[in-house]
């Protein structure tokens, strides 16, 4: 029977120890409160009461507005809720995890006084030595590490999960449209889908302290991108303080940004990176890429995530109206570039009967036909979003030899459009890529030429034109904006911060980092 005993408690005793995935062991590991209980001294006599007492008194000093913060302090308001971290038995494992982790932040760049590190190995390091007196007794010493630990472990693991800045906020706060002396208001330039913590994350953050589960919630909240991992590396070479390592840092941040969607998930993809002006399309294996064209630094190109649904051969333009309004008296450019006017109640009138007021309004607009010298190019490919901006073929070639090609009115201008066609489609099949090169090869502008504008007839083969090819599955795009990415090769290339993103993004983090 005595090794039945035995047995069961070396089983229990393995067990305890195994319990705790890290490695790193703290020489206050498993601190008992008990060990108090025989001193008699008034500061090393523990009274719940008491240690709620102080309590009261450190939330109602952090006046810190970050939600992960707030959601501590509301938690230790409610007295009904329990400790989390600190009962009868000390503190356990639990607090060995997070600080093993918090060990580790200042490696991806982090400050270690966001979490109070320095604060929490004290208090840790004194309650192991009973070394508490009148003035700071063991109650406050309890109830300044449980509250740091619980708030460490809630801004460690939303900002790892979500990310420290939130991309919503700066960016789109970002970019004036319009100000006076009472309102001013922004361009929306960020549409990207993304993630961010809620009250349901943080409840779900206290029932992982509650569950002890610490460990393997701080495994699961960390960054999916393996960009992540390989900007952190290239962190470790950088010289502290320089462009080098705030590049880094506003590239690692975005990657902790939680998206709903990655390129990752798929296996057919349109990746457009704004500051290396190119363009990548990944069909598994196999990768193109192209130069491309993108937004001024005035007509910014929006970030997003879409679907290519469909192609259209020689499209019509419609001119926005921030450029129709420019050029509606200018009868002569109008008629070189083949554009007539539109009045939505009279249909197409004369160039004679444009009016300024009613392009600014609205009734009426501008429209280039398809073909040769059309703004859009011979191909448009496009995809559902809140702008208004697509990828598609251009008139100006020449724009690709340029290094700056911050060009466009937001659209995103692809150096090899034909390609892009070919690569969206399911089937390859080769009637249906005949007619489209045929289609963008062809001056179909004659067609709608009367005859005696026509110098010399072109025959045209009207069975290969074809206009509209639904991409069927449809094919994701993400237009993103990263200045530190990696090729296809995978090695790491810098690129201007065309737009000033980085100066925004940098301005809200460096509280978070070193």
């Amino acid at each position: 029977m005595s090794s039945k005993k035995e047995l069961i408690f070396f089983l229990f005793v393995f067990i305890t120890l195994m319990s705790c995935e890290e490695k790193t062991e703290y020489p206050y590991r498993k601190i008992s409160l008990e060990a108090f209980s025989s001193l008699k001294t008034p500061s090393f006599v523990i009274t719940p009461s008491v240690i709620r007492h102080h309590l009261d008194h450190i939330l109602r000093a952090d006046t810190s507005k970050m939600m992960s913060d707030r959601q501590v302090r509301a938690y230790y308001g409610n007295r009904n809720n329990p400790l989390l971290w600190i009962d009868r038995h000390g503190i356990d494992g639990r607090a060995d995890s997070l600080l093993a982790y918090l060990e580790k932040v200042g490696e991806t760049g982090l400050k270690e006084a966001i979490f109070r590190k320095k604060q929490l190995m004290a208090d840790l390091q004194r309650t192991k030595q009973l070394d508490a007196d009148d003035k700071d007794d063991i109650n406050a010493l309890l109830a300044r590490m449980e509250y740091n630990l619980t708030r460490a472990f809630l801004k460690y693991t939303a900002g790892q999960k979500y990310g420290y800045v939130n991309p919503d906020k700066v960016l789109n706060n970002f970019c004036v449209k319009d100000s006076d002396s009472l309102h001013v208001t922004y361009f929306h330039v960020f549409d990207i889908p993304v993630e961010h913590p809620g009250e349901s994350f943080y409840q779900q953050a206290f029932r992982k302290i509650s569950n002890d589960s610490v460990v393997s919630f701080m495994k699961e909240v960390q960054p999916k991108s393996k960009l992540y991992y390989q900007l952190v590396d290239y962190l470790q070479q950088t010289v502290p303080g320089s462009k080098e390592e705030a590049l880094a840092q506003c590239n690692i941040e975005r990657c902790r940004w939680r998206l709903k969607e990655y390129p990752e998930d798929y296996k057919k993809y349109v990746l457009v990176n704004v500051p290396s002006f190119m363009a990548i399309a990944v069909d598994e294996d196999s990768v193109m890429t192209m130069r491309i064209g993108c937004g001024s630094v005035k007509t910014k190109t929006p970030l997003l995530t879409s679907k290519i649904k469909r192609m259209d051969v020689n499209p019509n333009w419609i001119l926005p109206k921030s450029i129709a309004v420019d050029v509606v008296y200018k009868t002569g450019y109008l008629q070189r570039e083949r554009m007539y006017i539109v009045d939505r109640k009279k249909g197409k009138v004369d160039l004679s009967e444009a009016s300024y007021n009613k392009v600014k309004e609205g009734q009426q607009y501008i429209v280039q036909p398809g073909g040769p010298g059309n703004s859009l190019g011979r191909i448009i490919f496009r995809f559902d979003n809140n702008f208004a901006v697509y990828l598609h073929d251009t008139s100006s070639p020449w724009i690709f030899n340029r290094q700056n090609r911050a060009v466009s009115h937001g659209c995103i201008r692809l150096q090899r459009p034909f390609d892009m066609a070919v690569f969206l489609m399911k089937d390859k099949d080769e009637d249906l890529i005949e007619k489209i090169k045929y289609s963008m090869e062809t001056d179909v502008s004659v067609m709608y030429a009367k005859t005696e504008d026509v110098k010399e007839k072109i025959d045209i083969d009207k069975d290969k034109l074809v206009n509209t090819i639904n991409v069927d599955p449809q094919i994701p795009v993400f237009i993103t904006y990263y200045t530190l990415y990696p090729d296809t090769q995978g090695a790491l290339h810098t690129y201007n911060d065309v737009y000033g993103y980085d100066r925004a993004l940098y301005k809200e983090l460096k509280p978070f980092i070193k």
